[in-house]
């Protein structure tokens, strides 16, 4: 994990270059803590780059320079390759180095595996290359100085005078130096269908041939309604009743094989020392792997499954966040930490000990006062930014807190050594786990022209459900993930999302709605069914049935009266 930034000078200050730069710095550094420095290409590119240090036998210094390349690399590359010690950095520029051609670039760009932002210079083509991974897991910010110059950053805050926007993660971008004072001067190959939002922010793109992605897999066909004709089985009897399915029981198996694959990518892959004793260059057996944990069924999941990859010895941190209530009636009463996401946590750390009784789980109760959250609301703010409705304000704070992993645990402070952190992202995109998603079913039920109950009716259902499926997935690099990136970042930990591995998306994507969930079912158990039936199968016989929360709400430190799209009066100045 890196703060990468790079500026490109149209006009003749380049000054302006080193003060965005300074006004960026001190984010760019929280994200990596370990080595940082700067290049200049001429007087047209300041490249800047910080580092966290995860991956190779010795850290890699950014930005990397060669008499080829300029490059700042943000990200982790889970290629099977046989030098796994050396820097996922230097393998990806010896790649790049390899390609002769725009074109060798995009076969290598659509074959990269894992989360990635990127920024290169190509010195004989004069063109600077710059990229979000097509998922768009990892933060890139790209913003306009009122000298009408260019910088791209991981991380910036709200800088004086310049517009910033996410970068879109529609494809390759390039602009040709030479050709900087043009109208239009940037070039996009493309890996989505839809750029227009890149054109938002360009203005008009010169758009190259598209880049080709590996395609979905076929899958078995099964259909929940049609199993059940559609009537309910009793709880009690129904995972067992579903597991008659050998169609079902296929696609369980390759939903567990790949994501075991996904966890073991982003458990192993890393430095054999904590956040603690890194700096002393020792190897220790705190912990270095944590879990954000509402003891909902996605992150229960992933604890469950790191257990296999992390060392015998070495504890799985559990990370829990709990807000003071909004409003409390009386200062004089004790605060209330039993919030939801606070109950199912410890109900769900209890069964994992049940499940795993020699692993050291350490539950780390995150309590934070309101008075403790205005403290910090400047920073969180400007993590967020560019986003700034009421809803980034909520998850943004709670993720903070939750990544900086400061509580009690067993009574006792404890401050988490986790440099890497493993989060439930897009299980809920995928599987259907939204209210939106189960409203959006039940509306086509409920259609006058149509007969309760029958084939159309269930078709008409599924079909709007599938729907507002692909908008949520379209729209979670946008919505989610670069927030979620900048903010967790921060704390000099990497998160690390298994449910977003290529593999898995493709599996989860080739199933249709209504194999993916069965919302008559009701909530806690129809949403997200096929997830919940791999909980089953994994022996999480609590967690499978846990009633999904959104972690505002889940954590307490958002307000239901609130309307979760209003532009938050904290984040938007």
């Amino acid at each position: 994990m890196c703060g990468i930034f790079c500026y490109i000078c149209a006009g003749e200050n380049p000054s302006e270059g080193e003060a965005i730069l300074q006004s960026c710095i001190g984010l760019l550094k929280n994200r990596g803590p370990n080595q940082s420095a700067q290049v200049w290409v001429g007087t047209q590119a300041l490249f800047y780059g910080s580092v966290l240090w995860h991956q190779g036998a010795t850290l890699c210094r950014q930005p990397v320079e060669t008499d080829k390349t300029v490059m700042v690399f943000n990200g982790d590359i889970f290629q099977q390759r046989d030098d796994v010690e050396k820097s996922d950095t230097l393998w990806l520029l010896r790649r790049i180095e390899l390609c002769q051609s725009d074109n060798d670039l995009c076969q290598l760009f659509g074959r990269l595996r894992g989360p990635f932002s990127v920024i290169f210079f190509r010195k004989k083509e004069n063109k600077l290359f710059f990229a979000r991974d097509a998922v768009g897991r990892n933060s890139l910010l790209v913003g306009k100085t009122p000298d009408a110059n260019w910088f791209i950053t991981s991380v910036g805050g709200n800088i004086s005078g310049c517009t910033v926007h996410e970068l879109p993660p529609c494809g390759l971008y390039y602009i040709d130096l030479a050709h900087l004072n043009e109208k239009h001067p940037f070039a996009v190959y493309p890996w989505r269908e839809d750029y227009s939002e890149a054109e938002r922010i360009f203005g008009e793109l010169t758009i190259r041939h598209h880049i080709i992605l590996d395609q979905l897999p076929s899958l078995p066909q099964y259909e929940f309604h049609k199993m059940f004709n559609n009537t309910s089985p009793l709880v009690e009897n129904l995972f067992d009743f579903i597991s008659q399915s050998e169609d079902i029981n296929n696609v369980c198996d390759q939903l567990l094989s790949a994501l075991r694959m996904s966890i073991k990518e982003r458990v192993v892959n890393t430095t054999k020392s904590c956040k603690i004793c890194l700096p002393m260059s020792t190897k220790c057996s705190h912990a270095k792997v944590g879990i954000l944990f509402s003891g909902g069924i996605d992150c229960t999941i992933l604890a469950l499954l790191a257990d296999e990859y992390v060392p015998d010895k070495i504890p799985i941190e559990l990370l829990n966040v709990a807000f003071e209530k909004i409003n409390r009636t009386s200062s004089q009463q004790p605060v209330e930490w039993n919030v939801p996401d606070r109950v199912t946590g410890k109900a769900s750390v209890e069964e994992l000990r049940l499940l795993r009784p020699n692993r050291k789980w350490i539950f780390v109760e995150i309590n934070v006062l309101r008075s403790e959250l205005g403290l910090h609301r400047n920073r969180i703010s400007d993590l967020v930014y560019p986003l700034c409705n009421v809803l980034d304000e909520s998850l943004g704070a709670a993720l903070w807190f939750a990544s900086k992993g400061v509580g009690m645990c067993n009574g006792e402070p404890y401050t988490s050594s986790s440099r890497i952190l493993l989060l439930g992202s897009g299980a809920d995109e995928l599987f259907g786990g939204y209210t939106r998603h189960k409203a959006a079913f039940e509306r086509c039920l409920r259609d006058p022209e149509v007969v309760a109950g029958s084939t159309e009716s269930f078709e008409n259902a599924f079909h709007a459900l599938n729907e507002e499926l692909n908008l949520d997935w379209n729209r979670l690099p946008s919505r989610n993930l670069a927030r979620d990136d900048r903010v967790i970042s921060d704390h000099g930990a990497t998160p690390r999302t298994p449910y977003l591995q290529e593999d898995f998306i493709a599996i989860v994507r080739s199933l249709k709605a209504c194999q993916r969930c069965y919302h008559p079912l009701g909530p806690g158990i129809g949403d997200k069914l096929i997830l919940r039936i791999c909980a089953y199968k994994l022996g999480l016989r609590e967690a499978c049935i846990l009633r999904k929360r959104a972690l505002q709400f889940g954590s307490k430190i958002a307000d239901r009266k609130q309307n979760a799209m209003d532009r938050s009066s904290f984040l938007d100045h």
